[in-house]
């Protein structure tokens, strides 16, 4: 078994345990509101008795509360050691070590899970494939140790892999410390952004050509990656001879950019290629209020509404963003089978009547 085979077992295993519960994607927010409420810190009311019930959701097997590669970031935007390590152990027991795989391995996900489906081949459903462990939530690498044999080479590379599996993402923080680096390109992208939009908003006459717009233009990232399992499809049958020139692949490009351009305009191509879809509805219902304008934090926010509304049972999120997303005409709930709140008392409610709560943590705010 090779190391990436050791990866796709390890992977499908941890899908199915995940999709046998209730997922609950937290931003941000409200995983400093738990964090608070957990050090008996000044928190909304409602705070304690959502801890409480989503750990009585954990400790009875009936949920999980993953993060995601943009969840990671934030968390280390925090310059309080104290309280990101305090944040990272509440998100250790919630989470149980369960974070989506970073957007660009999701998305690749989605394009290989699309055409091998249409393809006619077995595949796991896509909902147990894009589940990783915290250590590998900003992709995985094995390490390549020269000195020693291919054998012994793989039993390293497969050991290490589990290693990591099992780390922590409170020991990786601890470990991290502040060497972390604070920059992050979206406050440049927001910029941008702004300005384009600016540019562009005489011409925009609906939403819905606005949304064709966005989804028309991320599908460009995805061709490539579309062409490349094509092409592996390919070697696989024909053998691994087959390599198409540059004006072939550009063909191909453009034929793989057609197929996923045909597919998001039925149901059933959104639903496969969900992140992407995500990330277009809200891009462009940004760009449709012509009046607003997006900072570093609102990037932030879409990448958690497009990893939750896409493989999560509910969405907490603050409350710009849940009203963005309650927009009629992005009908999130017809697309989307994930319930967003932002009231910390109302998930509250939500969360105790689903799953009951510690009583040795009942809320006293």
């Amino acid at each position: 078994m090779t190391v990436e085979q050791h990866v796709r077992r390890r992977v499908t295993e941890l899908g199915e345990w995940v999709t046998a519960r209730e997922r609950v994607y937290l931003d941000k927010c409200f995983w400093i509101h738990l964090r608070t409420a957990r050090m008996n810190e000044p928190s909304p009311t409602g705070a304690s008795a959502l801890m409480a019930s989503l750990a009585a959701g954990v400790s009875a097997g009936r949920l999980v509360c993953p993060i995601s590669d943009v969840l990671f970031l934030e968390l280390m935007k925090q310059t309080d050691p104290v309280t990101r390590i305090a944040t990272a152990e509440l998100i250790d027991e919630l989470s149980c070590g369960v974070s989506l795989s970073p957007e660009p391995t999701r998305v690749a996900t989605e394009v290989a899970h699309f055409l091998h489906a249409n393809a006619g081949h077995s595949v796991y459903p896509l909902e147990q494939l894009v589940w990783t462990k915290v250590a590998f939530v900003l992709g995985v690498q094995h390490p390549v140790p020269q000195a020693f044999a291919p054998e012994e080479r793989l039993v390293i590379q497969k050991a290490f892999f589990d290693h990591l599996w099992e780390i922590p993402l409170s020991m990786m923080v601890e470990t991290i410390g502040n060497a972390w680096p604070p920059e992050s390109s979206f406050g440049d992208l927001a910029i941008r952004l702004n300005r384009d939009n600016a540019v562009h908003a005489a011409s925009m006459k609906s939403f819905a050509q606005v949304y064709r717009d966005e989804i028309n233009g991320v599908l460009e990232v995805a061709a490539p990656i579309a062409a490349d399992v094509l092409h592996d499809m390919a070697r696989k049958a024909l053998g691994p001879d087959i390599e198409p020139s540059a004006e072939q692949r550009e063909i191909i490009f453009r034929q793989c950019l057609g197929l996923l351009r045909a597919a998001v305009r039925k149901p059933i191509g959104k639903r496969a290629l969900r992140t992407l879809h995500a990330g277009a509805l809200t891009h462009a219902a940004v760009r449709w209020n012509r009046t607003q304008k997006v900072d570093a934090n609102d990037l932030f926010d879409f990448h958690h509404a497009e990893a939750a509304l896409g493989y999560c049972d509910v969405l907490l999120t603050d409350g710009p963003m849940h009203t963005l997303l309650k927009q009629r005409h992005l009908a999130i709930e017809r697309e989307f089978p994930c319930r967003v709140m932002s009231s910390v008392g109302d998930a509250a409610e939500w969360a105790q009547d689903r799953f009951g709560r510690r009583v040795d943590e009942a809320d006293v705010k």
